[in-house]
């Protein structure tokens, strides 16, 4: 089933409406559901949903001309591959979807430019040339934001100025992430949304039909299920020293939210340093750094100004539970840590806030 996105995909099949070619940029941070969102989206529309993938340049190349030659084109009465990427993308005009608009779906789009960073100026000179005024609509998606932010839709690069659409994705409000667990009280929705957030792929793990405790021993605190070991996947995909971003996030997980503080319980000596890992989690929308409203310019480019704190509640809620007691976990003490560490504080906050 399905859930929310209902502004997405309005966007998107007001873009498929309009008159002439249409280039879409869709991106965000990693599971926040683009890929589920664009499914949606092209159901019952002819399309080609193309995913890229980390493989040499030759090979990706030969994998899209597959793709694209499956769907009849004239070229696929004399050619196997396309020879260059000029030619490829030249051949989505020859689509054989009527007055349908042409869709092209390239879903994880800076692994194509990985190896072959002339695409971007590939692209543009053909939609200068053809594209912008054929029926057509491509939708480059991506989740490497400074990629898509600082290379592809910079100033001086080469789709600068081409997009007719920019749609940088969220996660779910809390409205829309609770039709996950219709059968929760109130309590339970303000909870899981506290554990979870809105990113559909981890709310997604909790199986509405058990009681929340259930849920969260079940598929986060037990060894071998996804969000065990999600925020571990998400920092080796993105970053490198994983050991000390994770004392980074930790210490701001459990209420360092200064610079000085930060290092300090980082045991990070040089807060110039500390200063540089934190700017590449905002960049990634796990920090953020917050300013007091009367703070100008100038305080605002002093590193020692803002409070740093997570954006993400399920990287606060797995450094603040799960990271501090991996130990445990990792002997299957799923209930003791349960218990202990998460059931007896969440207790204690809700005494807090009732009185």
């Amino acid at each position: 089933m399905f859930i929310g996105r209902k502004q997405e995909l309005q966007f998107l099949d007001d873009k498929y409406n309009s008159k002439g070619g249409q280039l879409i940029v869709l991106y965000g941070r990693r599971r926040v559901g683009k890929t589920e969102t664009l499914r949606e989206f092209c159901k019952n529309k002819p399309h080609i949903f193309y995913s890229c993938r980390e493989i040499s340049d030759k090979l990706q190349l030969r994998s899209f001309s597959e793709k694209l030659l499956r769907e009849k084109i004239p070229a696929a009465s004399y050619v196997k591959e396309f020879a260059d990427w000029e030619t490829a993308f030249r051949n989505i005009t020859e689509l054989p979807y009527g007055d349908n608009k042409k869709l092209l779906i390239i879903d994880e789009f800076p692994y194509m430019c990985k190896n072959n960073e002339s695409i971007p100026s590939i692209l543009q000179n053909l939609w200068d040339e053809l594209l912008k005024d054929e029926n057509v609509m491509i939708i480059l998606c991506g989740n490497a934001m400074s990629f898509i932010e600082k290379e592809l839709l910079a100033e001086k690069n080469p789709l600068y100025g081409r997009a007719t659409g920019i749609y940088k994705m969220e996660a779910m409000g809390f409205y829309d992430a609770v039709q996950f667990f219709p059968n929760y009280t109130d309590k339970e929705k303000i909870i899981a949304y506290s554990i979870l957030g809105g990113i559909p792929h981890y709310l997604a793990q909790f199986d509405p039909a058990i009681p929340l405790d259930d849920n969260i021993k079940k598929n986060i605190l037990t060894k071998g299920c996804i969000l065990y070991s999600e925020v571990e996947f998400i920092l080796r995909q993105e970053l490198r020293e994983t050991p000390l971003y994770n004392s980074i996030i930790e210490a701001v997980a459990l209420g360092n939210t200064k610079l000085n503080d930060i290092s300090t319980k980082s045991l990070i000596e040089d807060t110039s340093k500390t200063s540089v890992y934190l700017k590449n989690l905002i960049e990634l929308q796990i920090v953020e750094r917050e300013f007091s409203v009367d703070d100008g310019t100038k305080e605002r480019a002093n590193n020692n100004r803002g409070l740093y704190r997570l954006t993400d509640n399920f990287f606060r809620f797995w450094y603040a539970f799960v990271f501090t007691n991996i130990s445990e976990l990792e002997g299957r003490d799923v209930d003791g840590v349960f218990e202990y560490a998460i059931n007896m504080i969440t207790a204690q906050a809700c005494v807090k806030q009732e009185k």
